[in-house]
């Protein structure tokens, strides 16, 4: 058993070295890519709080001049960036696996997003951090030259958990969503090897940079168990609402496949200008990730729900036009929202509570990796005391997600990705 447990580590020093130094180097750029959105999505909201009308200009231009690009001239690196991983993991072609997980695609992924959020669209970064990590350590591979598919497929589940670890300070959720999501279909003994990485990563980014949570420190709060029934209704209604954005958003990627230069501008300036909409009625509040405006809900600032719907329509619309940014993030700041109106009607339970198990309820039934979203959920909100309610609603929003949409989001964004990649 030892020998066979050990089989699944990599023998040459050297491939050690490799993987310290794709960590720090994932670190330093995800930091970075993470600064950035920032500044940009400011940049964005400041613009049109002090002129409204400009994001009916700002926002299909910048849809129109992204997707165009990111369509003819990148086109690996449209969507969140998990498709790709999915796609190079399973591919057994090794020139599609190069292009998917080439480091000019991050790159070229940190300089569209950063361009999409300074023109309001309400994309989040985790998913592409997941693609840059997996790049990053696969551009190794040029230099190892591994040759086992084990220690390939390793070393690109390491570099997407890596990814995601350093975008949201969760650790524990990294290495869940390899077992749930990415590592699926390598050996299970493989995950002792990502776990030890992804454990360094951790160690490494918090000596970087701090370990600060995502959302807040939030550990002082509490919950009584007796009232653990009264979440059910909401993981039910959660689940149902995540499982819809899940089986429309697949329904219209596959109704705006578009190939054709006129079409691709038009589908952009269409898609573009409804999202610039939502924009201009909202003042700029759906734009962005929506990290600010769930620290406002988790701060009991009331959005109301209008920004709950448009924030779902116009991230439904932005994933549909295929432009690169991620899922996960817009999905917490939807989740926050069905809390945030959830707790005037749950009012036993502290509207905290409330709105962190909405949050795990809805990602969990739109991404349908429920060990995944209850601790990424607790990790960015320091309140993993609350593991049991976060893990009941996210089983039963996953499951009742299912009567919508059968198959996970990602595995569905995957093999449509890997049909068109092959």
């Amino acid at each position: 058993m030892k020998r066979f447990v050990l089989h699944q580590f990599p023998i040459k020093l050297q491939t050690y070295l490799a993987i310290l130094l794709a960590s720090l180097l994932t670190i330093i750029v995800i930091t970075f890519f993470i600064e950035i959105s920032e500044f940009a999505q400011q940049a964005y909201k400041s613009t049109v709080k002090e002129n409204p009308l400009l994001s009916l200009v700002i926002t299909p231009f910048a849809y129109v001049s992204v997707i165009y690009v990111a369509k003819f001239y990148s086109h690996r690196v449209q969507s969140s960036g998990i498709p790709q991983v999915l796609t190079a993991l399973d591919s057994r072609n090794k020139q599609i696996r190069k292009q998917l997980l080439a480091f000019r695609i991050a790159l070229a992924k940190i300089g569209f997003i950063f361009v999409g959020m300074l023109g309001g669209a309400p994309i989040g970064i985790e998913g592409p951090c997941i693609h840059i990590g997996s790049s990053i350590f696969y551009s190794f591979n040029r230099f190892l030259n591994l040759k086992r598919k084990i220690m390939i497929h390793s070393m690109i589940v390491i570099g997407g958990c890596a990814g995601l670890l350093v975008a949201f300070n969760s650790p524990i959720a990294a290495i869940l969503f390899a077992f749930e999501e990415l590592g699926r279909n390598i050996r299970k003994q493989a995950m002792i090897l990502i776990t030890l990485c992804c454990i360094g990563v951790y160690l490494a980014a918090i000596a970087y940079r701090g370990n600060n949570p995502y959302l807040g420190d939030l550990s002082s709060l509490s919950f009584d168990y007796t009232l653990i029934w009264q979440l059910v209704p909401l993981a039910i209604v959660a689940g149902l609402l995540g499982g819809l954005f899940a089986k429309i958003m697949v329904v219209l990627v596959r109704k705006f496949i578009v190939h054709t230069k006129v079409k691709v501008l038009m589908v952009a300036l269409i898609l573009g200008s409804i999202v610039a909409l939502f924009n201009y009625f909202t003042g700029g509040l759906i734009a962005g990730s929506g990290k600010e405006e769930v620290l406002l809900m988790l701060e009991s600032e009331k959005l109301g729900i209008d920004f709950l719907l448009m924030k779902y329509f116009a991230t439904l619309t932005s994933l549909t036009s295929t432009i690169p940014g991620g899922l996960f993030m817009p999905a917490i700041s939807i989740g926050a929202s069905i809390g945030s109106e959830s707790s005037a009607i749950l009012t036993e339970i502290n509207p905290q509570v409330v709105i962190i198990m909405a949050i795990v309820a809805y990602l969990s039934g739109t991404i349908r990796t429920p060990l995944t979203a209850a601790f990424v959920v607790l990790e960015m909100t320091s309140t993993l005391h609350l593991i049991l309610p976060a893990l009941m609603v996210a089983f039963i929003a996953s499951y009742v997600s299912t009567f919508i949409k059968k198959d996970p989001l990602y595995e569905t964004l995957a093999l449509n990705y890997y049909k068109i990649a092959s």
